[in-house]
């Protein structure tokens, strides 16, 4: 809790942040206390009063399970089902206690058995933040005390970032060159000039594709799982497809079947990683036996970095780059790709020399 004192009519106020019902941000602003006392004691009323009814017997368990039902609107099935499973692994000594019983030596133990687990530091990174997201809308919607939020995640250095493995439009035509079926190769040609996700060019239909525009509105990771919902709900978009791609799928809406890359079922994922390892392979086979510069061995979602970083360093625009990707905002972007922001700085620089 924080009160403040406005310099020119020397009165109190506070400025409480919460969310309602729906999940949005929403301040709460009171001003004209005599006194920081009063603003603060204005503060805990407030909060009380957006839960009037919350039971000072919830536990740990409920208000989780509240708090997962609070993401769905911003999250999908898969992100939920990935957050509760991080939390039996980890949580699970807290499910039974009444939250108002939880103390700070609760969430210091809870980081430790993080911190000594052998999973990656992202995991851990990824456990510790989801145990500060409770204990904040715990504060948020019940005004319980934020007990966790002075818990730390664990930093990053240079060794522990992998640099990203990435084709340039030279590689990935020496690559494409050595696919054989052309389904795949339109397929993978499609990845590398959109950046859809695997899941997402799986799930297109036949009718998504409308006056060289893509409509992105569905995932498909398993034939037999079916439709998915995306990602996130920037990730539901509308691709613009350049020329050469659209005379590419051409051939593949004459084919029977309602989706673009299949028939009456998507193809397969091992089928796509099948043909996808066996181009890399011929494609090096044939370099290597022509003294030439191989070219790096990547992932199926790599062609997604390769065409983000391609239009970065080519000089896209930041925000146009993250739109076209479906992340739910841009600073993601600029997180995954920071790393070609030097590059970006050097042409800047060499634009102002001209000034």
């Amino acid at each position: 809790m924080a009160a403040y004192k406005d310099p020119k009519t020397k009165k109190w106020f506070v400025s409480a942040a919460y969310r309602d019902i729906t999940g949005k941000a929403v301040v709460h602003t009171k001003r004209g206390f005599d006194s920081k006392r009063e603003a603060l004691n204005h503060e805990t009323d407030f909060r009380k009063s957006l839960n009037p009814h919350a039971s000072q017997s919830i536990t740990y368990l409920e208000l989780m399970e509240k708090f997962l039902e609070n993401k769905k609107g911003t999250a999908n099935a898969d992100s939920i089902h990935e957050y509760r499973h991080v939390a039996d692994l980890f949580f699970t000594s807290l499910y039974p206690k009444k939250h108002t019983s939880v103390k700070s030596r609760d969430y210091i133990t809870i980081r430790s058995a993080i911190l000594d687990s052998t999973y990656s530091k992202s995991y851990k990174n990824k456990a510790i933040t989801l145990l500060k997201s409770i204990s904040r809308f715990g504060y948020n919607f019940y005004d319980f005390k934020d007990q966790a939020k002075m818990l730390a995640k664990l930093s990053t250095n240079s060794d522990d970032k992998k640099d990203m493995q990435v084709w340039t439009p030279a590689q990935f035509d020496l690559f494409i060159a050595h696919v054989d079926s052309y389904i795949y190769k339109a397929y993978f040609t499609l990845l590398f000039r959109t950046g859809l996700r695997r899941s997402e060019g799986k799930a297109l239909l036949k009718t998504d594709l409308k006056k060289g525009i893509l409509n992105i509105d569905k995932s498909i990771r398993s034939n037999t799982g079916g439709f998915r919902p995306l990602k996130n709900v920037a990730s539901r978009r509308k691709i613009k497809l350049d020329d050469h791609m659209v005379e590419m799928l051409k051939p593949l809406l004459d084919q029977p079947g309602r989706f673009l890359f299949g028939n009456e079922e998507p193809v397969g994922i091992s089928s796509i990683q099948r043909q996808f390892v066996e181009g890399i392979s011929r494609c090096n086979l044939f370099l290597k036996s022509n003294n030439q510069p191989l070219i790096p061995v990547i992932r199926v979602h790599d062609l997604r970095h390769s065409h983000a970083s391609n239009l970065i360093s080519m000089g896209a625009n930041i925000v146009a780059v993250s739109k076209r990707l479906g992340h739910s905002d841009v600073n993601m972007t600029l997180k995954v790709y920071t790393h070609l922001m030097k590059e970006s700085e050097d042409k800047l620089m060499s634009i102002l020399d001209t000034f």
